[in-house]
């Protein structure tokens, strides 16, 4: 059964907005150290482990299965974590003793992953980091619904894209900088030195802002009213189709799908730069300058994207927002040169900065706050699954294509998936209806 948020309110399963002053910095400040953790992974690190350890000619077969173990992992971590973390009567809070303890667990695996020289170890180390770091992330999701006012998730969207974004760019930078052959900076260290300094660098972030939010958000401890209310049962860890929540259920489909346009994009990107564009080892700080251009340009549409979606509607500007990535999927499909690259990069970012403030105000407007922690947790999946499924999708075929047609066509032809995908998702969001908005 699902309880009314004004209903919950009263009966003390969640704070009221008036009991929890919000501090949008602090809440909003792991997502800094989240990002420039997943920046350096996703687009930079995990392609240069790869590369350090797999067959030339099996690179895309062997990327696919490491992203798809670490995100099959953190898929169901964080659907365990949300539901606990809804009936957690902590001292801390609900979510704040997950954050603390998911993170602190994180921070040695980051170091293995970046000086292993075994790639099933490789994968080992990456599922922890998957597993711990979601079970910190999970419940932290829950945050905007948990105590934020529906009419202001538009500016608390804005506030966690900027972390977001600003957190990329510096993820992107640290990673690219250091990681790329040649090196920007640091030249004379040795690659393992590298690696680890870029290690090190991850984990300070992550405790930081982890502190950052753990102390600075005020979370109070939630007291039962009934020992039913905390009781854990199967369903709420099992039942993920959300047909109690048919627009909740259409916004997660439709983001799980652009999903798999942004991960078959972004984790072949070094790829498609070093073997298709022939920038081979310069490949890497130039996967940092595109992402870096995208996020300069994204916090600009976060700021005005997230002002915008409280006072019209948040579907129109993603249809917009959606539009505009098609239309630079077109131009980067036709790039023969680094400036159209570049170019590219720059308009992209605006839409996927609006993108990623706007679609996740949507999903806080409809999401039950007495559980919030549970239907981010299945929000979630379409961020994690399509991690698992692109890949395996794009890098076995484009290491097909490659060798169809020769090195770096098949990275040029899997990126035609993504505006399908981007289309698709336009699509699936028309039966959404969106909250009344409120002045």
């Amino acid at each position: 059964m699902i309880i009314p948020a004004a209903l919950a309110q009263n009966i003390g399963i969640i704070p009221t907005v008036t009991q929890c002053r919000v501090n949008y910095w602090a809440i909003s400040a792991f997502w800094l150290g989240v990002s420039v953790h997943w920046a350096a992974f996703l687009t930079i690190a995990m392609q240069a482990r790869v590369n350090d350890l797999a067959p030339p000619d099996q690179r895309g077969i062997y990327l696919a299965w490491l992203a798809a173990a670490g995100a099959l992992i953190s898929t169901i971590i964080e659907l365990i974590a949300g539901p606990i973390s809804d009936r957690s009567t902590a001292r801390m809070g609900r979510r704040r003793p997950f954050i603390l303890w998911g993170t602190l667990l994180t921070l040695p695996f980051i170091l293995l992953f970046m000086t292993t020289q075994s790639f099933p170890l490789l994968v080992l180390h990456f599922v922890a980091i998957q597993l711990f770091l979601n079970w910190a992330n999970g419940p932290y999701q829950a945050v905007i619904p948990d105590y934020v006012p529906p009419e202001r998730h538009g500016l608390a969207s804005a506030y966690m894209g900027m972390m977001t974004l600003v957190g990329t760019l510096a993820g992107l930078a640290l990673a690219g900088a250091l990681l790329g052959e040649p090196p920007l900076i640091l030249g004379d260290l040795p690659r393992t030195t590298r690696l680890q300094i870029v290690g090190w660098t991850l984990v300070g972030f992550l405790v930081v802002t982890m502190l950052w939010t753990v102390l600075g958000m005020r979370e109070p401890q939630w007291q039962p009213k009934h020992p039913d209310e905390k009781r854990l049962r199967p369903s709420l860890f099992m039942n993920i189709f959300l047909n109690e929540l048919p627009n909740f259920r259409w916004v997660v489909v439709s983001r799980f799908v652009f999903n798999m346009g942004f991960f078959t994009a972004l984790f072949f990107l070094e790829f498609y730069l070093r073997d298709t564009i022939g920038l081979k080892g310069a490949a890497p700080q130039h996967a940092f300058g595109f992402m870096a251009t995208a996020t300069l340009t994204g916090v600009l549409g976060n700021w005005l994207a997230g002002v915008l979606a409280d006072r019209m509607s948040k579907k129109q500007i993603i249809y917009y927002c959606i539009g505009l990535m098609c239309v630079c999927a077109g131009l980067f499909l036709s790039a023969q040169s680094l400036t159209m690259v570049y170019l590219t990069g720059t308009l992209f970012g605006v839409a996927w900065g609006a993108y990623a403030a706007v679609d996740w105000a949507l999903a806080s407007n409809l999401v039950p706050t007495c559980e919030s922690g549970r239907y981010m947790a299945i929000w979630h999946i379409a961020m994690t699954m399509p991690q698992v499924i692109a890949p395996l999708i794009a890098g076995p075929l484009g290491d097909w294509l490659n060798a169809e047609y020769g090195m770096g066509a098949g990275w040029r032809r899997i990126f035609l998936l993504a505006p399908i995908y981007f289309l698709a998702s336009v699509w699936l969001l028309k039966p959404v209806q969106e909250r009344p908005l409120q002045n």
